[in-house]
């Protein structure tokens, strides 16, 4: 199973998320879900770091995706990171076995 849960600040932006597991639909570097949410992660993590160029503090690693933003988020940190979730939103319903997400509030 893949997990996804991200946290909110005060201002109820998205100001870290960690993505863990695997979702064991096929073999390793044949799943699909595995490599969709694989392309989501680095669409996030270039976006924010190399679009926007904010810092981040960021780990990414086989089967595991964390990153915080070093700063407060803005209109445009919140505009990745909603996209990023409302995709993952859309295959969590495709693979509810596979795919689960959750939301913590005030901080990471």
């Amino acid at each position: 199973m893949i997990e996804v849960q991200f946290w909110t600040d005060h201002n109820q932006r998205v100001r870290a998320i960690q993505i863990s597991g695997h979702a064991g639909l096929s073999s390793p570097g044949t799943d699909v879900l595995c490599a969709a949410v694989s392309a989501l992660t680095y669409t996030l993590r270039d976006g924010i770091q190399e679009i926007l160029e904010k810092e981040v503090r960021s780990n990414l690693e086989e089967g595991d995706f964390y990153l915080e933003l070093e700063s407060e988020g803005d209109p445009g940190t919140e505009l990745i990171f909603a996209t990023v979730l409302q995709t993952l939103k859309k295959l969590a319903l495709q693979y509810p076995e596979r795919l689960q997400i959750r939301r913590k509030e005030n901080g990471a």
